[in-house]
Parts: structure tokens; C-alpha cells; sequence
């Protein structure tokens, strides 16, 4: 449920932003209005020092409400030009994580938001009210003080925005909060390198309805809804996966001679599919952007090897923390439940064959890139788990075989020699 509500709002959050500051400002448009017609007597307790005339008032509020609508205007206009940026230097993928950003989605609601404000109070700002004084053109302008400020580290955050440095770092913190989050739940959990099916007659395959990512997986309906069977769904499909109409996405082995079609077709209605993948709870998807931007730093376009070993040097600490865990499956079982859950989350071999395989295939004429490479697998294997270790052995003689034939120099030989064997087993 909890995760539900987090893809709604992931999906909608900048309309929320957007709603939440309309609402604010309509609210705050109410109180001025109902303060200015002495429905709220409150005017005689203000000093006469923030009351205008209703003439001022409305020349006041009508400069606002234009000047807002011109910034918002501007605004837009720059955060189109940022996107564009971003898709066409870093990687596409990256584009949500400034269009979600909070002074992004926040700095389009608060002038429309003001706007709003000026154009209400001003509605509302009729002619018998000429020989009174009121506060609406007050609050006008210390919105439009709290605007202006908001504008100004809308622009420093763009500033901010458009550096690699800043927006590694900011994937670098979504990957590794993702990846804290999934470990602290395995290490609470029965795990395993392997599972048994042997002990279970039949077997019952749990095919998708429609094409899309797999979003979602909500882990304890799954439990719930074979708890009454003796028996284990194994989950095929990962969080992030692609999966088509009619592919197998798990495998119920049970000992029932009969097992309701309502249990079955409740397995597959408590996963979710989307046409796009989560940040939030997939954690490839968040290594996969930085995987991008090394690319796209590599690429002829750009060549900017320097910002690509920046990446691989950040992967390197994600990865590190990936190769701690020494059991792919995570057992799920509740308690007086027949039913168990069987899934794999982690696969440290395929996390860092995926993660690096792209960066050696484009940088494997790249002296530095490679260098970069045997480093970060030298540091990884500096925190794995001992099971882990021929792996890294093995993928470092991977990125040498595929690579030592584009050097004949034998300094770039002695130096890539020299990398591939600082893992030590």
C-alpha cells in the first residue's frame, strides 16, 4: 500500500506541487478579501502603515499579477532549455531527476500561486469599497518578495543543475539510499544462494496480462495470498524488468490437487506494470543513469573522459556495497503461513556485468577509462564478500581481453598489466 502511494505520487507530484501552492494562494486570497470587506474585523488592529487605498491597491496588484505571469513565463522557458540540456548531454533518463526536483516543481506553483492571489483580489476589489483602506495589496508584495527570493535559488539551483559533478551527486545519493533501503530489508529476512523444489508435485506458472515494467511487487499480499497452501512462489521478474503479454513472471510449486483460479489470479493482480521505470525502489535503474552520463561523456560528441572516471569511480562505492551480500534469494515467510515467497534481488555477477559491460565496450580505446575500470574493481574487491572475489578476477580478465588489442605501446600495456592484477583472491 505504502509503496502504491509512492508511485502515485511519484507519478503526480509536480501537479501536487503545483495544485498546493493554487490552493495556498487562493486560501490566503480568501482571508485578505474577507479582511478588506470587514467580514474578518481585523483592519482596525493593523498599523495604518500596511493599508493602502483601493485605488493603489489595484494598480499594485494588476503590475504583480503581470510581472508573475512574465516569470513564470521566463521560468518555463528555462526549465525547457535545462531538459534539453540534460537529454542531450547527460542521458534522458536523468531529465526526471531535475523536472522532480523540489525548487523546480515548487518555483512554476508559487508564481502561478501568486498569481492567482492578484488576480482573485483584484476580482473582488470593487468601487464602494474606495473610501476604505485595505491589506490585499500588502500581502501582494510580500508575496511577491517571497517570489522574487524563490527565484533567485531557482536560478542557483540551475546554475548547480547543469554541472556533472552536482548531478552525479545528486543520482549518487537516490542509488545509494535505494540500495541502503533493499539491504536493510534482506538483512532482516531468511537468505539463500539456492532453493529447493523438489519436495512439490506441481507447478503452476503465474503469466503477465500485459506488457511494461514491473513496478511494483507488493511482498506481503503475495505471502498472504498463499498462505493457506503448502507451497513456493518463485518470482522470475525483478523490479524494473520488461516483461511481455504472456511471459512468465513467477512459478507456484505446490501439493494441492486443486488449487482455486481466484488465488491464482491473485498472485498477478498484486504486481504492478508501467510503461516507464521507478526510481524510487529500483535500484538498477538508478545505476543505469550514471552508467548514461559516462557514456555520453565518452561519446566523440562530447569527449569528456574525466567526467566519465568520475562515474566510474562513483560506481565503484555503489557496486562495493553489492558485493557485501552473499546470497541472491530472499525467503519470505510469515508466520503460521504454508506459503513461501522466493525472490531474487540481488545478482552481484550480473550487477556489475550490466553495469560496466557498456563503459568498456566505448572506452576500451580509452587508456584512462580502462585504468578507471581496473581501479574501481580493485577498490570493490577492497570491501566484497570472498565469494565475490573470483568474479571481479574474472571480469578484470574480461576488460582485458577485450581491450589490451587496441594498445601496442608497451607503456599503455605495462600500465594496464599493472591494474589488471592488484585484485588479490
Amino acid at each position: 500500500m505504502i509503496e502504491k502511494i509512492k508511485k502515485i505520487y511519484a507519478d503526480n507530484r509536480i501537479w501536487l506541487y503545483l495544485l498546493k501552492y493554487i490552493f495556498i494562494s487562493i486560501v490566503v486570497s480568501i482571508i485578505a478579501i474577507a479582511i478588506d470587506t470587514r467580514t474578518i474585523p481585523l483592519l482596525e488592529k493593523i498599523p495604518s502603515i500596511f493599508l493602502t487605498s483601493v485605488d493603489l491597491a489595484k494598480v499594485i496588484l494588476s503590475t504583480l499579477a503581470g510581472a508573475l505571469l512574465t516569470i513564470t513565463t521566463f521560468t518555463f522557458s528555462t526549465i525547457m532549455v535545462v531538459l534539453t540540456m540534460y537529454s542531450s548531454d547527460f542521458s534522458p533518463r536523468v531529465v526526471n531527476n531535475f523536472l522532480t526536483d523540489k525548487i523546480s516543481m515548487k518555483v512554476l506553483g508559487v508564481f502561478v500561486g501568486g498569481f492567482f492571489y492578484c488576480i482573485i483580489a483584484l476580482f473582488f476589489m470593487k468601487n464602494s469599497f474606495s473610501e476604505y483602506l485595505v491589506l490585499s495589496a500588502t500581502i501582494g508584495v510580500i508575496y511577491a518578495v517571497f517570489s522574487i527570493i524563490y527565484f533567485i535559488v531557482f536560478i542557483y539551483r540551475v546554475s548547480s543543475s547543469i554541472q556533472a559533478t552536482k548531478l552525479i551527486k545528486r543520482v549518487y545519493d537516490e542509488s545509494f539510499k535505494i540500495i541502503e533501503d533493499a539491504l536493510s530489508y534482506k538483512e532482516k529476512q531468511e537468505n539463500l544462494s539456492e532453493y529447493q523444489i523438489e519436495a512439490y508435485k506441481y507447478k503452476y506458472k503465474i503469466k503477465s496480462k500485459q506488457n511494461g515494467y514491473l513496478q511494483l511487487m507488493n511482498i506481503d499480499s503475495l505471502v498472504n495470498a498463499i498462505e493457506n497452501i503448502d507451497s513456493k512462489l518463485v518470482m522470475h521478474s525483478q523490479i524494473g524488468d520488461f516483461v511481455g503479454f504472456n511471459q512468465d513472471i513467477a512459478t507456484l510449486y505446490y501439493n494441492s490437487d486443486d488449487i482455486e483460479e481466484d488465488i491464482k489470479e491473485n498472485i498477478i493482480n498484486k504486481m504492478t506494470f508501467g510503461s516507464e521505470r521507478l526510481s524510487f525502489n529500483d535500484y538498477k535503474f538508478s545505476l543505469q543513469k550514471i552508467v548514461d552520463i559516462a557514456l555520453r561523456a565518452i561519446s566523440p560528441g562530447i569527449n569528456d573522459p574525466n567526467t566519465a572516471i568520475h562515474c566510474i569511480n562513483i560506481l565503484s562505492v555503489l557496486l562495493g556495497k553489492l558485493s557485501r551480500i552473499k546470497d541472491n534469494y530472499t525467503v519470505i515467510k510469515h508466520e503460521g503461513s504454508k506459503g513461501i515467497l522466493i525472490y531474487e534481488d540481488f545478482n552481484f555477477r550480473e550487477d556489475l556485468y550490466f553495469t560496466f559491460y557498456q563503459i568498456v565496450y566505448y572506452g576500451k580505446k580509452d587508456i584512462s577509462v580502462l585504468i578507471a575500470i581496473f581501479e574501481a574493481l580493485n577498490k570493490i574487491g577492497l570491501v566484497s564478500q570472498k565469494e565475490n572475489l573470483e568474479i571481479l578476477k574474472e571480469f578484470s580478465d574480461y576488460v582485458y581481453d577485450v581491450s589490451i588489442g587496441n594498445f601496442d605501446h608497451k607503456f599503455d600495456q605495462d600500465l594496464i598489466e599493472k591494474s589488471r592484477y592488484r585484485i588479490e583472491i
